[in-house]
């Protein structure tokens, strides 16, 4: 059973913190999101409505029962029973109605909410969708980031510390943009210990849904295509169509971005934006990309992870790896190429990414050349993935 009592916010360290009493399965925890102080007076108060979506998909995910004490928004409160529970439930997850009580409904509109914001990690999909809202009727006044999971599915110390590195680059991103930066941090990771691939899109709605007062609009970048559209339980990229439709406030609406546009054409657009030539970061966090980030002004990508390889090797195919020499290393690209090439055409046999398909198709469009040397490195790759797996 988990029951949320009652929200408030408290300030620490010139943070805001907005914080919820819960009780899950009769243990107390106190849940917070911290953001920097300036943004206290946008905080909404007259609902809780951040914790309640957390707070719902962990019941669905762990089959327990909800009350909630604090109240829930008209809209909120709609879209999860009546679009996300049932689309839980053809997920297979024994979850119903009955196990959800909310003690009243928030009716407040917040008229005075008007911005519109999106995440920037700096990977290829945020930069496609801040560059392509720049060019909209609805452009970006607010760039988000989020300790929701990103740096540590579980929080903790390490977790804190990447996301701290990366703040500062955002607010230096920002400033040189002309543009705000609004950073949260919360406690939730640890405490709730949930999967960050399953529950991803709802971890960053949570923290968007804390400022109901300021956004109007709220971006969220697609790692898939429509086309691969699924209510896949481990993944809501699978199915973020039905979220956006599911979660939003009385005054607030998300949009999923990128939804036509398969990661090599998002790829292609933004490599035509000089402003990702010396920004562009795809890295999972290697020891060489947190010494960059610890050190330098730049970030520098590892060039050495999977990440970096599928990024490097599109903008190859593309002829526009040049451009980003100052954050990727060329030498250990060109030094590995064959076996970067290999990699793509093993992820393509292996699990037929869709990632790796889209790259092989354009290297046929551009008649792009590679030595034989790359099907030997494709054998030896899959000679060794047997003989690893013939170990264990």
């Amino acid at each position: 059973m988990i029951v949320l009592n009652k929200i408030y916010t408290k300030t620490k360290d010139n943070k805001i913190l907005f914080c919820a009493n819960v009780t899950i399965n009769n243990v107390e925890s106190e849940l917070w999101f911290s953001t920097q102080e300036e943004y206290s007076n946008y905080i909404s108060l007259t609902n809780g409505d951040s914790f309640i979506l957390l707070l719902f998909v962990y019941a669905v995910f762990n089959d327990l029962d909800f009350e909630s004490k604090v109240p829930i928004s008209k809209r909120l409160h709609y879209g999860l029973l009546a679009i996300l529970l049932p689309s839980f439930q053809k997920m297979k997850f024994k979850t119903n109605t009955n196990k959800f009580k909310f003690s009243a409904i928030d009716n407040t509109v917040y008229t005075e909410a008007n911005a519109s914001g999106t995440a920037m990690s700096f990977g290829v999909d945020s930069f496609y969708t801040f560059l392509k809202q720049q060019d909209s009727n609805m452009p970006i006044d607010y760039l988000t980031l989020f300790n929701a999971g990103g740096y540590g599915q579980y929080g903790g110390d390490k977790a804190r510390e990447l996301f701290d590195h990366m703040a500062q680059k955002a607010a230096i991103f920002a400033k040189q943009n002309d543009l705000k930066v609004l950073t949260v941090d919360t406690n939730w990771n640890e405490i709730l210990q949930m999967p960050f691939v399953k529950t991803h899109t709802f971890r960053n709605f949570a923290c968007v849904l804390v400022f109901q007062k300021l956004f109007k609009n709220y971006y969220y970048a697609s790692g898939l295509t429509l086309s691969s559209f699924a209510l896949n339980p481990n993944d809501p990229a699978y199915y973020d169509i039905v979220n956006v439709k599911a979660i939003a406030g009385n005054a607030l609406e998300f949009f999923i971005s990128g939804l036509n546009e398969g990661r090599l054409e998002k790829t292609k657009y933004i490599a035509d934006q000089q402003l990702t030539y010396n920004n562009l970061n795809v890295c999972y966090f290697t020891p060489d990309s947190l010494k960059s980030l610890t050190n330098d002004k730049l970030f520098k990508n590892c060039s050495k992870c999977y990440k970096c390889v599928r990024t490097m090797v599109t903008l190859d195919v593309l002829g526009k790896l040049e451009l980003y020499k100052n954050i990727f290393d060329l030498d250990i690209y060109n030094k590995n190429k064959e076996i970067y090439l290999a990699e793509i055409l093993y992820q393509k046999l292996r699990t037929s990414s869709i990632f790796s398909s889209e790259i092989l198709d354009q290297m046929k469009l551009n008649n792009y050349e590679y030595s034989p040397k790359v099907y030997f490195c494709l054998v030896k790759k899959i000679i060794g993935v047997i003989v690893y797996k013939f170990k264990k």
